[in-house]
């Protein structure tokens, strides 16, 4: 993921509309969400699928399974459709362009046809999450399954209030169902990470099915095929001699800049300095990662970048293509997530001479490499909440989750995410390649209603998938959690304010890297940033760490 966007008028005006309608329709006990009553729930069982086996195993700290090549032939899972007909409506997020409906899309036709139900999908883009979700929260008629609208694009929040005490009144309490043991009825629901399922416990009870992702943050890609071209070292052992490297590769008159954006600059430098990850809990404090002086020196050292001529001119305007960028030469480091990489590989445009790999960050004054932060949004992307519903109804929507969760290596997951053979999608170097009808039509998003664990795969770079692999066993073992997100707490205050409070922080970081303002604003950053909602965010999560015991 990039350094969050700048968080506009209409986001926030979005943000507020959700916020509003939660609190007329959340009339649950707000008391039910409390951090004792959450740590205390009994969560599923663990258990590994043992299906498919990969070629390089991933590790109980949480480095993913990778795989050189598609398993062929893949594993067929299923024997029978998990549906008993009928209709299964859900309300489901897609960033991709909406598919046609399902009259002139033949994969949700047969999709519909090896789950053995109608599925009915309101796909909505993601842009507009926030207000739909707002829409349909205001009356009754509830789908069966909802993806709630916690986040847009980039991390950027939906700005959602008093989401527990919906979910308490209009959603199904899953524990019993899904809790201990009873999850082994469901093997591949069963075979997502703890972790992941710790994401969807509000009220004391499970409150949904996760998407689960690798703990694995974001990370700064870099061109090799390029710096290596101009013969300059890859690998920098400190601040300086980063900033050095990015001299050498930069070139205003060849179209070339080391950066995509400052923003990045401000994410590498805060980890060289060994800078909080959003927040820092430490000898009974806790501090918002604006607050520290690691943020500040990160924020000066970008300035400088910026203003030296080492990140792309462009960068700060609106929708900036940083991909594009990357993929052609413009700039030569990107911040993104490990899941971006085989995007790197199908659009780049320097055809096979194109190269990258995770450049390791180094300690701020040398004399080691950083510890680097873990994904800021643990390990689930999303969650999915079940409407209210009668016990026989639930254990039919979680037959269809499982089937939904089938594992990389099986049949039933290649054709969840890439249609069939020949009509969406070609093998190609150990892996699948999708046609133009592939990519139209399987945008379904129900990716996002449940997902098997992730792995590490990019088709048709076995080296590749080799680097991305050994690249989280280097990081992950010491890597920075988010505590806030490692301790499982909720804010309802943070809930309704992070876009608010996330503007003041990127919109006051990219005006001090502008020039618009000193670097002393981040004093005033600080103030607004208690002012409208940090420093009851604050004693919020404070007072659930002290209950917690957690020192």
């Amino acid at each position: 993921m990039n350094p969050p966007p700048t968080v506009t008028r209409r986001t926030l005006l979005a943000g507020a509309a959700a916020a509003g309608l939660l609190t007329a329709c959340g009339s649950g006990d707000a008391n039910k969400n409390t951090a004792e009553a959450n740590q205390g729930v009994n969560l599923p069982k663990y258990t590994p699928s043992t299906v498919v086996k990969p070629d390089l195993p991933g590790t109980p700290e949480g480095v993913l399974d990778a795989f050189l090549t598609y398993p062929e032939p893949p594993v067929k899972q299923f024997t029978a459709a998990p549906g008993k007909g009928g209709t299964v409506s859900a309300f489901v997020l897609t960033g991709s362009p909406v598919p046609p409906p399902k009259g002139n899309n033949p994969f949700w036709q047969e999709l519909d046809r090896r789950l053995g139900v109608d599925l009915q999908l309101t796909i909505t883009p993601s842009g507009e999450m926030a207000t739909k979700f707002s829409t349909l929260i205001a009356g009754d008629d509830l789908p069966d399954l909802i993806v709630p609208a916690l986040f847009l694009p980039n991390g950027v929040p939906a700005g959602i209030g008093n989401l527990p005490q919906w979910m308490a009144t209009k959603c199904t309490d899953l524990t019993k169902f899904v809790g201990g043991d009873s999850v082994k009825e469901y093997p591949n629901l069963a075979a997502i990470p703890t972790a992941a399922w710790r994401q969807c416990v509000y009220n004391g009870g499970v409150y949904g099915v996760p998407v689960p992702r690798g703990v694995a943050g974001t990370l700064v890609f870099r061109r090799d095929d390029v710096i290596g071209g101009l013969g300059v070292d890859p690998d920098p052992k400190s601040f300086t001699e980063f900033r050095e490297m990015c001299r050498k590769v930069t070139d205003a008159k060849a179209n070339r800049w080391a950066c995509v954006n400052a923003g990045m600059l401000v994410f590498i430098i805060q980890q060289m300095l060994g800078g909080a990850n959003d927040w820092r809990w430490a000898d009974g404090k806790l501090v918002h990662q604006v607050e520290t002086e690691e943020f500040k020196k990160a924020v000066s050292d970008a300035a400088a970048m910026f203003k030296e001529g080492l990140v792309h001119p462009d960068s700060f305007a609106s929708n900036a293509p940083v991909k594009r960028w990357f993929g052609a030469g413009e700039a030569l480091l990107i911040a993104d997530r490990y899941t971006a990489w085989p995007q790197f590989y199908n659009e780049n445009i320097a055809g096979a001479a194109f190269a990258i790999s995770p450049m390791r960050i180094p300690t701020y004054d040398g004399g080691g490499l950083a510890k680097v932060w873990q994904s800021n949004a643990g390990s689930t992307n999303n969650f999915t909440v079940f409407k209210k519903a009668d016990d026989g109804r639930i254990r039919d929507l979680l037959k269809l989750c499982d089937y939904l969760a089938a594992p990389f290596g099986t049949e039933e997951y290649l054709f969840r995410r890439y249609g069939q053979p020949g009509t969406h999608y070609t093998m190609q170097n150990g892996g699948p390649v999708p046609n133009q009808a592939g990519v139209a039509q399987t945008a379904l998003g129900i990716r996002y209603i449940v997902d098997a664990p992730d792995v590490i795969y990019i088709p048709g770079r076995p080296e590749a998938t080799k680097l991305s692999y050994d690249y989280q066993k280097a990081i992950v073992p010491d890597s920075v959690p988010n505590p806030v997100v490692a301790g499982g707490l909720f804010s309802d205050e943070w809930s309704r304010k992070q876009p608010v409070l996330g503007g003041i922080v990127s919109n006051g970081q990219n005006d001090i890297i502008a020039g618009r303002q000193p670097l002393s604003y981040v004093d005033e950053m600080r103030a607004q940033w208690k002012a409208q909602g940090g420093e009851q965010v604050r004693k919020d999560f404070t007072a659930q760490f002290e209950k917690l015991g957690i020192k």
